[in-house]
């Protein structure tokens, strides 16, 4: 009796475990599906009410808007029945759009109840979600030329949403009790088979306690099965977070190199040939996945625009925010914009669409090979080496202007300008990452700029390719040993032969630029 009443003691406790982990699991599940249905509900609410408030910024310039929205709303709610009510008011809250049309010029007064909606995200200046138990309200402002003109308010039910997951719970408390019943049967003989070795004891006991001194009992084996189950236990739950810690590192070096093929194809993957220029481009990251970016891009046959960034971050976050820079610069590039405009829409952009613990710094520039000039803007970006054949000197132009993706348009245009150089013979332009000038050696002294201007002036009468080399050259051995701390980008040209056409007003104190408008 005392072991089968250990027997049901045991078996009731594995099957309350069993039960708690099923319960657990499928609460954990029913969660997740409902936060999931949620947040695509809530996505539809807020697409549906941008596509309406684009559709009804004209109308509602009219004189008379009812006459247009009126029809336009009537079909909308004919045609979904997941919609409840569609009104559009103008900006002082007057409905001018109502499938009721003895609601127009009346106060559009929200029903009350409503609450901020739960798992929202992505929406935009100005634009509200509101719920309660029955329905999803957005508020979604009609732009026209950047001034908000009215609202429009669209009403969701929740009724497809709620059967929806009616549905989801079903099956998951069906999964659930077969679940449970399998692993109580599972957890039944389970017993039987662990609770042997105590029959034997048992038995064993009773033995002795009727007098039979003799006996011996042998509970070894009871022992072995703890030690055995412990260790088991133990070595099971260590295989377990080894496994799980090898299948993460294997994912992760997964995406890093699928991360890897995408960033190589994002680079420039020829370098081009242009008259009378010689140009070098080197790239190297410091991780798997960097966030350095340069490009050339052909402006047209006489232009080629070159480009050289570095992503406040390494890794996949950099190189999403270096491939979103990439397509626009090249979009803007085609369509002709100058380097310093270029840059001003390159942030209204990012700061509109990545987080605020990121940023870019940029440098862009245009290389006319007929005219021999270079016209170039840079966002916080290293200063330009620029190498006077004719002086035999080395200036570092520098950068006044902030990174992009981090401060507003009136802030972040307030010290950009843009510069022209007018290149002459022998004359040769570098721009890098600061992966160069910020390398250390192992007593922690920075490579600097100074070194990297001497360097120049001894390599940059051998050309683009030849500056390249010897800082490469040089950076490793003054790195040593000492591990790679960020990524490393050059690009080099220099001008190999004069056009007798071109004349320059440089002096000796300073390269020759002229500040565009």
């Amino acid at each position: 009796m005392k072991a089968l009443s250990l027997k049901v003691q045991i078996t009731f406790f594995v099957i309350m475990l069993v039960a708690g982990v099923v319960g657990a699991f499928s609460w954990t599940i029913a969660r997740v599906q409902k936060k999931i249905i949620l947040q695509e509900m809530t996505e539809i609410v807020i697409l549906q009410g941008r596509n309406l408030a684009l559709s009804y910024s004209k109308p509602l310039l009219h004189s008379d808007p009812e006459f247009e929205l009126h029809p336009h709303i009537s079909r909308v709610l004919e045609n979904n029945a997941d919609i409840i009510r569609i009104v559009v008011v103008d900006r002082v809250g007057i409905i001018k759009g109502h499938g009721d049309l003895r609601m127009i010029d009346s106060k559009y007064v929200p029903p009350a109840g409503l609450i901020r909606a739960k798992y929202v995200t992505h929406l935009l200046d100005r634009e509200d979600l509101r719920e309660d138990e029955d329905i999803l309200e957005a508020r979604i402002p009609v732009i026209d030329q950047d001034e908000t003109i009215g609202y429009v308010y669209l009403a969701y039910s929740k009724q497809r949403m709620r059967e929806a997951l009616k549905e989801i719970y079903n099956r998951i408390i069906k999964i659930g009790l077969i679940a449970l019943a399998v692993g109580s049967l599972v957890s039944l003989l389970l017993v039987i088979y662990i609770t042997k070795p105590v029959s034997i004891l048992t038995d064993g006991a009773e033995l002795i306690g009727k007098g039979n001194f003799e006996t011996r009992i042998k509970v070894r084996s009871v022992k072995e099965i703890q030690v055995l189950a412990d260790t088991f236990n133990q070595m099971a739950l260590r295989l377990e977070k080894g496994r799980e810690a090898m299948r993460e590192k294997e994912r992760m070096d997964k995406e890093l190199e699928i991360a890897k093929s995408i960033q190589e194809t994002l680079l420039p993957s020829d370098i081009p040939k242009m008259k009378n220029f010689e140009l070098d481009a080197f790239y190297n990251p410091a991780a798997q996945v960097g966030g350095d970016y340069f490009d050339l891009i052909p402006v047209d046959k006489n232009r080629l625009m070159l480009v050289v960034g570095d992503v406040a971050g390494k890794g996949v976050p950099g190189l999403v925010i270096m491939a979103m820079a990439r397509i626009i610069v090249r979009d803007l590039a085609q369509r002709g914009e100058s380097p310093a405009r270029l840059l001003r829409y390159l942030n209204v952009l990012l700061k509109r669409d990545i987080k605020e613990n990121l940023f870019l710094t940029m440098f862009c520039g245009v290389l006319d090979v007929e005219k021999k000039t270079f016209d170039f803007a840079s966002a916080a970006h290293m200063p330009l080496c620029y190498y006077r054949h004719d002086e035999k000197t080395v200036y570092m132009l520098p950068a006044q202007a902030k990174p992009l993706g981090f401060f507003p348009d009136e802030v972040f245009s307030s010290g950009l300008e843009e510069s022209r150089l007018i290149m002459k013979p022998g004359d040769l332009i570098m721009q890098y990452t600061d992966g160069l000038n910020e390398t250390r050696n192992a007593a922690g002294e920075e490579f600097g700029l100074e070194r990297l201007k001497d360097l120049i002036a001894v390599a940059a009468p051998g050309g683009a390719r030849r500056v390249l080399s010897a800082v490469r050259e040089n950076l490793e051995r003054f790195r040593g040993e000492t591990p790679r701390g960020d990524d490393l980008t050059l690009l080099a040209v220099n001008l190999l032969s004069a056009d007798s056409g071109m004349e320059s007003k440089g002096t000796a104190e300073s390269p020759e630029t002229i500040t565009l408008e």
